[in-house]
């Protein structure tokens, strides 16, 4: 079962608007810069809740790829529209939203019964990936009005497509993926954070276990990566600095069809390895039915780090 937790992350200080200390967060294909201070929940798989002080300010969801024929859009307009207390066209906008309208295809926006914006959804003319966004306005009234500034640039900031690698960055983490891998399932736990990819025949696990000193007093490197395997015939190799480990499985053909016969993919590449300076530990863990590719996982783990 996916488990939703308040979740922050930190990133090298970027300026938008007035000088506001801002970061980088990337999720499932979208990436936009939010305030240092916010923090993100991670709702679904394409939902993300954005807060200040445990007080929900901005919600987002995205569809990829979406139907963008004239009778799908008119029905979800149809509906978002029966949703809204008020109606707003988008000729009504004004202000910062205006940026919106040339990056985007804005098809409705919605007002609250004090006729402040509080939702909207818009389209990517470019990969067709359809937004819906809503504003919490029950804030506090003191910061009503900087947060509205904020979610506005924040908003203008959305990124959908044109990306090498698949970015994912949120919490204390990121990770870069090729983007054949698919996003298949993830938890945020207590001390550990999963994220479970597919691609072909191949499986990627990633694991951020804290604290690292205290899992460390209990097991070794090798003991939790070959926990995390689940694979007790796994061959491990240490580094000679004891700050990493590595292990792998390829078996032979009598092996192989009895791993498949227990419906466990034959072949395992993992690593796991100590950030010391965070006190975390950081796994991959590849598994496949066919040889996995022996560049995959130091590319990967080349892409996987705290920030």
């Amino acid at each position: 079962m996916k488990q939703t937790g308040r979740i922050s992350s930190r990133n090298k200080p970027m300026q938008v608007g007035n000088s506001q200390h801002t970061r980088l967060i990337a999720w499932n294909g979208v990436r936009l810069v939010i305030p240092e201070f916010w923090e993100t929940r991670v709702a679904a798989p394409c939902h993300l809740v954005f807060e200040e002080e445990f007080q929900p300010l901005l919600q987002l969801r995205w569809q990829k790829k979406t139907d963008n024929s004239p009778k799908n859009l008119q029905q979800i307009i149809s509906a978002f529209s029966e949703q809204a207390e008020t109606v707003i066209a988008t000729g009504e906008l004004t202000g910062q939203w205006l940026q919106h309208e040339s990056k985007f295809e804005i098809f409705a926006c919605s007002g609250d019964k004090n006729g402040t914006l509080s939702g909207g959804i818009f389209c990517c003319p470019k990969c067709h990936t359809l937004f819906q966004f809503q504003i919490f306005t029950d804030t506090q009234p003191v910061r009503r009005q900087a947060s509205g500034n904020a979610i506005v640039n924040c908003l203008a900031t959305l990124s959908c497509h044109g990306h090498r690698e698949e970015l994912w960055r949120i919490q204390d983490f990121s990770l870069s993926t090729p983007p054949a891998f698919s996003l298949t399932d993830y938890s945020f736990g207590a001390g550990l954070t999963r994220l479970s990819f597919h691609t072909h025949d191949l499986k990627l696990d990633t694991c951020k276990l804290a604290p690292a000193d205290v899992r460390l007093s209990r097991q070794s490197l090798a003991e939790i990566l070959l926990t995390l395997t689940a694979a007790p015939d796994l061959e491990i190799r240490e580094s000679p600095d004891t700050e990493s480990c590595e292990g792998f499985r390829t078996p032979g053909i009598t092996s192989r069809v009895l791993l498949r016969m227990r419906r466990n993919k034959p072949f395992v590449r993992a690593g796991i390895r100590h950030d010391s300076t965070h006190n975390r530990l950081l796994a991959l863990v590849i598994t496949g039915s066919r040889p996995i590719p022996g560049d995959m996982l130091p590319t990967l783990a080349g892409n996987y780090a705290i920030v």
